[in-house]
C-alpha cells in the first residue's frame, strides 16, 4: 500500500467516527441539541426531515421544528403532496406549532385538510396562513380554529363562502388578512371584525353581497386596507353599509369602485390613500360615498387620491357647497392620471386644506382657468396655503404638453409661499430645448425651480 493510500483510508475513518475535521474544527453534531433543533428551524420542511440522515442524533430533530411551510398540492403530483402532508403531521409528534402555511388545490379533500388545520389549531398555532384553491363547495373550517387561544396572524385565501362560528374567541389575534371569500352574514362578520387586539386588517377583493350594516371596531386597530373587487357585478352592487367605529389609525387604505359604503365615525386616520375606478353606471352615488369617505378622514396628515376621487366629485357639484375640512393636512399626493387643475373638486380640497405644506402631482395640465380667476390669471380668492405654507410641489411625471406647461405656469404664478418646484421629466430621451425653454420662460421660473431627468 502506498503513502497516498493510506492517508486517503486515514482521513475516511476520521469522517465516520464524527472525530476531528478539517481545521481543528468539531462535528456539527456535537453541537447542544437546542442549538441543532433551532437551526433545523430555518429550513424547508422536506429539507429538515432529510437531515434525519445523518446520524442518530438527527433522526428525530426535524419533529420538533416550528415552522411548517407546504407548497404544492397541484395536479399531477396533488396526491404525493397531500400524503407528504399527512405523514409529516402523523410522524412530528405533540411539540408546537409557531407558523403553518398551507397552499394547495382544496378539491374534494376539504375533510383531509380540516383536520390538518385542527392540528396546528391543537399544538397552539400562532401565525397560520391558508391559500385554497379549486374548492368544489363552501369550505367549513373547523369550529376551534376561530376558537384559538394562541393565534396572532391569520391569512385566508380562497375563493369560498366563508362560514363563521355563532361565538368568535381570537384574543391574541394581532394581524388578520381575508382574501376573496364571501361573507355570509353581519353578526359574524362584524365578529371578526372587531377583535380585541386586532392591529391590521386587510380585506381584499372579498365579496359583500349577503351583508347589509357592518361596523368595524377594534381599538387596537392601527392599519386598515380594504381593496374592493374591480369588476363591479350584479351580486355585489346593492352594496354594505361600513362603518369604521372608534379606531385611530396609523394608515388606511380604501381602493375600489366604492360598491359598498364606507365611512369612518369617531375615528381617524394619520395617512389616508384613497384609489378610486369610475364606475359610469353610478356617477352619483360613487361621489356620494366619496364625499362620505372624505369626510371622515377630516384629520388626515398625508392624503394619497387617484384623481379620480376629485373626477367624481365634479359630477356632484352641489355637495361641494358643504366644505371639507382637512386642517392638519400637510402633506397631499395625487397619483394615476394627470390631474385637471380646472377641478372643481381639486380646488375644494386646497381651499380647505389651510397648513398644506407639500403638494405632489403625477402630471398636471390646465384647459381652462378655474371659475374665479382674475383676468391676469390669479385666484380670487387665492387658497390659504398658497398664500402662507405651501412650500413645495413635485410634478412626477412631466411630459411637456401644452396644458401641462400652462398648468405648471399657473401655479407659479399663484402659489406664492413656494420656496421650491420640482419637475420630473417622464418624456422619451431628454427634453427638448424647446420644452425647456418654454418652463423658464414661464414667470418665477428661474428662482424655485428645477427639472429632474427620469
Amino acid at each position: 500500500m502506498n503513502a497516498n493510500s493510506l492517508i486517503r483510508k486515514t482521513k475516511r475513518k476520521k469522517l465516520k467516527t464524527g472525530k476531528e475535521t478539517d481545521y481543528g474544527g468539531k462535528s456539527i453534531s456535537n453541537l447542544p441539541e437546542e442549538v441543532l433543533e433551532h437551526i433545523v428551524s430555518f429550513l424547508p420542511i422536506h429539507e429538515a426531515i432529510r437531515t434525519s440522515i445523518l446520524s442518530k442524533k438527527w433522526l428525530n430533530l426535524w419533529k420538533s421544528t416550528p415552522n411548517l411551510t407546504f407548497y404544492g398540492g397541484y395536479s399531477p403530483k396533488r396526491k404525493l403532496f397531500m400524503d407528504f402532508v399527512e405523514r409529516v403531521l402523523v410522524l412530528r409528534g405533540p411539540s408546537n406549532i409557531e407558523t403553518f402555511r398551507l397552499s394547495c388545490e382544496a378539491k374534494d379533500d376539504q375533510s383531509r385538510i380540516g383536520t390538518w388545520i385542527s392540528a396546528a389549531v391543537n399544538r397552539n398555532v400562532k401565525d397560520l396562513y391558508l391559500v385554497l384553491s379549486d374548492i368544489e363547495s363552501s369550505f367549513v373550517f373547523p369550529r376551534c380554529l376561530f376558537n384559538c387561544k394562541t393565534l396572532t396572524e391569520f391569512e385566508i385565501d380562497m375563493l369560498c363562502i366563508l362560514k363563521l362560528p355563532s361565538s368568535i374567541s381570537l384574543p391574541c389575534l394581532k394581524i388578520l388578512s381575508l382574501r376573496q371569500v364571501t361573507f355570509i352574514d353581519d353578526q359574524s362578520t362584524q365578529q371578526l371584525f372587531s377583535l380585541p387586539n386586532l392591529v391590521e386588517l386587510e380585506i381584499y377583493e372579498c365579496n359583500w353581497k349577503n351583508l347589509v350594516w357592518v361596523t368595524i371596531c377594534a381599538p387596537k386597530l392601527q392599519q386598515l386596507a380594504i381593496y374592493e373587487s374591480l369588476e363591479s357585478t350584479p351580486a355585489n352592487s346593492g352594496g354594505c353599509h361600513v362603518r369604521i367605529f372608534r379606531t385611530h389609525l396609523a394608515h388606511f387604505s380604501c381602493c375600489g369602485t366604492l360598491s359598498n359604503e364606507f365611512c369612518l365615525d369617531e375615528s381617524s386616520a394619520v395617512e389616508t390613500f384613497i384609489s378610486l375606478f369610475s364606475d359610469g353606471d353610478r356617477p352619483r352615488e360613487t361621489a356620494c360615498r366619496s364625499y362620505k369617505l372624505l369626510q371622515g378622514i377630516s384629520s388626515v396628515k398625508t392624503l394619497y387620491l387617484t384623481t379620480d376621487v376629485v373626477d367624481v366629485l365634479d359630477h356632484a357639484s352641489d355637495l361641494l357647497a358643504f366644505p371639507l375640512e382637512f386642517r392638519n393636512l400637510t402633506s397631499l399626493i395625487f397619483e394615476s392620471d394627470e390631474l385637471n387643475l380646472h377641478s372643481a373638486g381639486f380646488w375644494h380640497i386646497i381651499y380647505n386644506s389651510p397648513n398644506l405644506k407639500s403638494l405632489y402631482f403625477s402630471d398636471v395640465g390646465l384647459s381652462e382657468v378655474p371659475s374665479n380667476c382674475r383676468e391676469d390669471g390669479t385666484l380670487d380668492p387665492a387658497p390659504l396655503c398658497f398664500l402662507s405654507c405651501l412650500h413645495f410641489i413635485q410634478v412626477c411625471n412631466f411630459l411637456g404638453g401644452e396644458e401641462a406647461i400652462d398648468g405648471v405656469g399657473f401655479l407659479l404664478k399663484n402659489a406664492t409661499a413656494l420656496d421650491q418646484m420640482s419637475i420630473c421629466w417622464a418624456g422619451s430621451g431628454v427634453m427638448t430645448n424647446k420644452i425647456r425653454q418654454q418652463l423658464h420662460d414661464l414667470p418665477g421660473w428661474s428662482k424655485i425651480c428645477k427639472i429632474n431627468s427620469g
